[in-house]
């Protein structure tokens, strides 16, 4: 099979720097493009000089080198860490290669005799393009997995279930305990009260953006069950506070948590 050594250093070079911008995507890296095209520049020719030398005829001289070249692309792609960075840099590096191989192996199949070089580094260019698109949504689901807990408020042999939103900002207590505060809307706590067994209610303080300042009506729950970690965890006697109107504009969550609801569990 005859090739040309231009097209092969070019070809190498794309695959290197598409390599490593998904190992920034996939790390979140700060994109320092001069690195990464000089990163892959020069594993480029190291690839043509064993294409040239055959050493990658010998796979008992071949890999140690290989795995050296990888190195010294990684070193210079993202500067100087410690041992545990580099290592995690290297796995990542093969890692992202290996799925970038399956892809192109895919898309070279589909295309037959038509999956030329200019046809494979335009595929590399669409997987980085679309690993770019999917990692930021990644980020978001696992933001979101993060900040939102099924939950199950108990009141008077009465239970309602929903979504709760751990917010931050949420530093609402009850003045007299100090207890942390949950803020329901009206439509769950409707949903859990009975007219006939309405509990006492607290007027606690606050403050919002706004809204300089106001009062919200409280009562203290049976319980809080909030689900984290595949487990649901119990609170005893929490405080909700009731907000007059939705807690969610689009309906996603009916609860917001304090931060110290989910710690401070009994």
């Amino acid at each position: 099979m005859k090739i040309y050594l231009d097209v092969f250093l070019v070809i190498n070079l794309g695959m290197n720097f598409v390599v490593l911008m998904l190992e920034s995507f996939f790390q979140r890296r700060e994109i320092r493009l001069r690195r990464l095209l000089s990163a892959a520049a020069v594993g480029g020719v190291l690839s043509a000089l064993f294409l040239v030398s055959g050493v990658h005829r010998c796979p008992w001289l071949s890999m140690p080198l290989y795995l050296l070249g990888s190195a010294f692309i990684i070193r210079l792609a993202f500067g100087k860490t410690t041992p545990g960075a580099f290592v995690r840099n290297m796995v990542i590096f093969y890692l992202s290669a290996f799925v970038l191989a399956g892809f192109l192996v895919q898309l070279q199949g589909a295309l037959g005799k038509w999956g030329g070089g200019a046809l494979l580094l335009a595929g590399s260019g669409a997987a980085l393009a679309l690993v770019y698109r999917l990692v930021p949504l990644g980020s978001r689901w696992r933001e979101r997995a993060e900040r939102y807990f099924p939950i199950c408020l108990r009141y008077g042999g009465q239970s309602v279930r929903g979504n709760g939103l751990m917010d931050t900002g949420n530093q609402l207590t009850e003045p007299i305990s100090h207890r942390p505060v949950a803020i329901g809307g009206r439509d769950l706590v409707r949903r859990l009260l009975k007219e006939d067994d309405m509990p006492v209610f607290r007027y606690i303080p606050y403050h919002s953006i706004g809204e300089e300042q106001g009062v919200l009506p409280a009562f203290q729950a049976e319980c809080l069950e909030v689900r984290e970690g595949g487990k649901w965890r119990r609170q005893e006697k929490p405080w909700i506070a009731i907000c007059d109107s939705y807690v969610s504009a689009d309906g996603e969550y009916e609860l917001i948590l304090h931060p110290d609801m989910l710690i401070k569990y009994e």
